[in-house]
């Protein structure tokens, strides 16, 4: 028994560690070279019942070091049954370059993009989520990503730091997120990226008939979108300048937390194929690994604990990696606890993703 248990941990440990190595990777069609132009932008925020974060936001997006005749902000209302909509309006009507509008079509994450991206004047269009915080150089950043060659430019989006367990739950999911999206991208596959943190041009939009194929899934604005674009041929960067950081709050409460990571891993089930196998050995093998480890220390054999061990170094090391790329932080030392837990929620989020109906908001 022991030694299929042994076997299974090298499999897992071969996979984390290809997935640390392929962090050290360059795109060799990667290009590295800094477009200097202010290129016209549109920037799209859908919101719903965001009157606590609208205020932040919007100080931001006013403050970036960006000329204002470059770009335009446009705020979309989903059906929101508070006043946030009346809100934007007051706090936007001092910008010319701001626009404050509803949903024309039914309530839905998509659908309020869809009515922004209409909306927009120009071919550059970026986004982010009415909870997030944009440095003062998010725009300049991405902006300057941008060539004749690009369709795409997407970049990290940590949350940010609290001293509460749920917070470290949140941040290393997001941390393990942004270690595979980087990795997939460094290889030469890139899969999948943050929505509040993507920018793409509305040519593109259009010609992949928006979100017209992805329809059946109530997430899938970033991911699903970001694969049907690659489908159909569309050029991509991963944007690992530290301005580009666009930061967001952890919900507060476990419950809402569940709801968010359901909502997320549903749109896991209209992945190609061969994308859910490869991430279903990624994922599951590290799930599988969490039940080893009492097996480890209860047996106290040399091997499997010098191999439980390993693999912690591994992503202790992967984790450190990604937050060197961002300039943040993590308390290390609580990553074999937290990654325990995150393995076990997953089961649970992903149960919860095929039987329960999920909610953007």
């Amino acid at each position: 028994m022991l030694s299929i248990i042994s076997i299974l941990i090298v499999y897992i440990t071969i996979i984390n560690v290809i997935i640390f190595l392929a962090l050290f990777l360059k795109r060799l069609n990667q290009k590295t070279s800094i477009n200097s132009k202010d290129n016209f932008i549109s920037v799209v925020i859908p919101f719903r019942n965001e009157n606590n974060n609208l205020e932040t936001l919007i100080k931001v997006l006013k403050n970036q070091n960006y000329p204002p005749d470059k770009f335009e902000v446009i705020l979309v209302d989903d059906y929101s049954e508070d006043d946030s909509f009346n809100l934007t309006k007051r706090l936007t009507s001092d910008q010319s370059n701001f626009k404050v509008i509803k949903n024309r079509y039914n309530p839905g994450k998509k659908n309020a993009l869809q009515t922004g991206i209409e909306e927009a004047q120009f071919d550059i269009l970026l986004f982010t989520d009415a909870d997030c915080i944009p440095k003062p150089d998010w725009i300049k950043s991405i902006s300057n990503q941008f060539d004749d060659n690009t369709d795409i430019v997407y970049g990290y989006s940590p949350f940010l730091a609290e001293k509460s367990f749920i917070n470290y739950l949140c941040r290393y999911e997001n941390l393990f997120t942004s270690t595979l999206m980087t990795a997939f991208d460094n290889s030469g596959y890139p899969y999948m990226s943050f929505g509040r943190n993507l920018s793409y041009r509305k040519s593109l939009f259009e010609r992949v008939q928006g979100f017209q194929k992805i329809q059946k899934s109530l997430s899938g604005d970033d991911d699903l979108f970001f694969q049907l674009a690659i489908k159909n041929n569309a050029r991509v960067k991963l944007n690992y300048d530290p301005e580009s950081v666009v930061f967001t709050r952890c919900e507060s409460y476990v419950y809402k937390y569940f709801n968010q990571k359901s909502r997320h891993i549903s749109a896991s089930k209209f992945y190609p194929i061969e994308l859910k196998i490869v991430l279903g050995l990624i994922y599951g093998g590290n799930i599988l690994l969490q039940f080893f480890i009492p097996v480890a220390f209860l047996s106290l054999d040399p091997f499997l604990l010098s191999l439980i061990f390993f693999n912690w170094i591994i992503k202790v090391l992967t984790i450190q990696k990604i937050c060197s790329f961002i300039k943040i932080s993590y308390p290390y030392y609580l990553i074999p606890v937290i990654d325990f837990v995150y393995n076990l929620m997953l089961i649970v989020a992903g149960i919860r993703s095929r039987f329960k109906i999920v909610h953007w908001k």
